[in-house]
């Protein structure tokens, strides 16, 4: 049986059904970023328990993909940790729209049992650069380095490679396609450092401390939620959405839902920060 769910968001859904008729189903179909894929994987569990009419289907591939099948029309949203400079990319008249959802964290992240506890952002670049290659000439214990990096489809590969002035990766660096595997390779491994999104960090794995970037705080942060609200970790980035500026019921629909309380909520359970952060005790 069809369910009445009567919410503003969802109306235009249900405006053009036939009540004569079975009512009609649309499909929404998202890609990109790995790092966005478990809270979307979330947020399309909630949005399709309020409602029948609408089902999404998440695909991840990094946000380059998730960009790119938006542009050449292969998917409606795309998912993308990495702001994109489209005009430069695509070129004039791509007609896509751009959204800022949430915002995270990169973690860089070792094994749980490596000694070194903190890096300076000439160290992250020296062992993602391939100049720093043993864990002895930071402090640690004699070790060969073994940096784990993301495919170029990656955003939060973009975002890092950017930020460190990292023009070209290490050659002795293994290639992930996506966050859990840098996370199981990290804690199997001692020698081994990555980055991964906040919402994949776990206790298997150790977080370095980064130096802060406001002056006069403590000089190195950990990837704290506490920490990345108030700024203070640097790699703080901002989550988005691609797609096209079009009369899609469907895209209309999951674009209002992902502006509610609700939505909000599943963002911040997931360990993003949402735009208009409230703590979920009080809601």
């Amino acid at each position: 049986m069809r369910k009445l769910v009567l919410i503003p968001f969802l109306a235009v859904l249900f405006i053009a059904c036939d009540s004569t008729k079975a009512p009609k189903t649309y499909t929404l179909k998202l890609r990109g970023s790995e790092s966005m894929h478990e809270t979307f994987n979330a947020l399309k569990s909630d949005f399709e328990k309020m409602q029948d009419t609408l089902t999404i289907v998440l695909e991840g591939g990094g946000s380059r993909t998730g960009m790119m099948g938006v542009y050449e029309n292969e998917v409606q949203v795309g998912l993308s940790s990495y702001p994109f400079d489209l005009d430069s990319i695509l070129g004039n008249g791509h007609g896509l729209q751009e959204q800022v959802v949430a915002y995270d964290g990169i973690v860089l992240i070792s094994h749980e049992d490596n000694p070194v506890q903190q890096l300076t952002n000439e160290q992250v670049f020296g062992i993602f650069s391939g100049n720093i290659t043993d864990w002895s000439d930071l402090g640690g214990n004699v070790g060969k380095i073994v940096p784990i990096i993301r495919d170029q489809n990656s955003g939060t590969q973009q975002f890092f490679t950017n930020f460190f002035d990292i023009e070209s990766p290490a050659s002795s660096a293994i290639i992930a396609i996506e966050n859990r595997e840098i996370v199981n390779t990290v804690s199997e491994n001692l020698s081994g450092i990555g980055f991964i999104g906040f919402a994949y960090f776990t206790q298997r794995v150790h977080n370095m401390l980064l130096p802060s970037p406001i002056e006069g705080d403590t000089p190195f942060v950990a990837p704290s939620f506490k920490n990345l609200l108030a700024g203070s970790y640097p790699l703080k980035r901002s989550l988005r959405i691609y797609y096209k500026d079009t009369n899609d019921p469907a895209i209309n629909a999951f674009l209002s839902y992902l502006k509610t309380t609700r939505a909000r909520y599943v963002i911040e359970s997931n360990g993003l920060v949402p735009l208009q952060q409230k703590a979920i005790a009080n809601q």
